[in-house]
């Protein structure tokens, strides 16, 4: 087995945007930095930084991001806002002005990955090591959350096994939905989608949300385009994919949960449905075992 110093390695190479509009410090910056393996490239403001983001996509890509919070065209957390929207697989560090521990926090709150005071500059081991460690977190839990993924793929399959619904689009002669009708399938995956925040949102915050009538209505509807368990499986998975990329672990987890009771109720009012329609103009029959 491997050391974990062996797993780390603090020296490399990562690619680091700097967005910072005083040239004093975006200078300081690049000296502490020289010779860390941490590469910097820099943008002068929150729109410069938005249009390179835009070009390293399908690139390799940045690593990471050190965004001041006091650039002129942005407003405190409104360009840490503008950028977690934009590229929220990405971690960023922000920086603050002097002896401000308040705005850092905030910034945490708001899904920043750690905060440095602009008094911190003074001291390069300490940017290196919290620039590094907000990489090395930022990427322990992108691990974790793919194999968490991995782990619902293999719960919605023992669910889509065991589903006591033996309707399939074979059964039908249909492809799966995602294949026969993809404008379809990404338009009732997003309805699926809110069903599924709203009711993650119910649990947390004790709010009333029309979850099961929002269901049974979406039951209804995927009946009506012959859906099978194998569609509302990949309609759940896709759910997921799209939702989780902006939310945190413990989030992550409330949805998964969640995502699990939400998806059976679902598959009842689908059965619901084929046994209620099961010989009609549709010409749909539901085999049982």
């Amino acid at each position: 087995m491997s050391s974990p110093a062996a797993r780390y390695d603090a020296t490399a190479p990562l690619r680091l945007l700097v967005v910072e509009d005083n040239p004093a410090d975006l200078r300081l910056i690049e000296l502490i930095l020289s010779g860390s393996g941490i590469d910097v490239d820099a943008a002068e403001c929150l729109t410069t930084a938005e249009a390179q983001l835009n070009q390293v996509q399908g690139q390799r890509g940045l690593d990471l991001v050190l965004l001041d919070l006091g650039l002129p065209d942005s407003q405190e957390l409104d360009g840490l806002a503008r950028l977690l929207e934009m590229a929220p697989g990405l971690p960023i560090v922000v920086m603050t002005g002097l002896d401000d521990d308040r705005l850092g926090f905030e910034a945490l709150s708001l899904g920043a990955e750690d905060f440095i005071q602009k008094d911190w500059l003074n001291d390069a081991a300490l940017v290196q090591r919290t620039l590094r460690f907000a990489w090395e977190r930022n990427r322990l839990r992108r691990r974790l959350q793919a194999a968490e993924r991995e782990r619902e793929a293999l719960a919605m399959d023992r669910i889509d096994a065991g589903t006591k619904l033996k309707v399939s689009a074979g059964a039908f002669g249909l492809r799966p939905l995602r294949e026969s009708d993809a404008k379809l399938f990404a338009e009732i995956r997003d309805a699926y989608g809110g069903i599924l925040a709203a009711a993650a949102e119910r649990q947390v915050y004790q709010v009333e949300h029309p979850v099961s009538e929002q269901l049974r209505k979406l039951a209804d509807r995927l009946g009506f385009v012959r859906a099978s368990p194998r569609d509302l499986v990949d309609l759940h998975t896709a759910a997921l994919a799209a939702l989780t990329p902006a939310v945190g672990p413990a989030e992550e987890r409330l949805l998964v949960s969640e995502g699990r009771i939400t998806i059976l109720e679902l598959m009842g009012y689908l059965a619901s449905y084929y046994r209620r329609y099961y010989v009609g103009s549709m010409g749909i029959r539901s085999v049982e075992e």
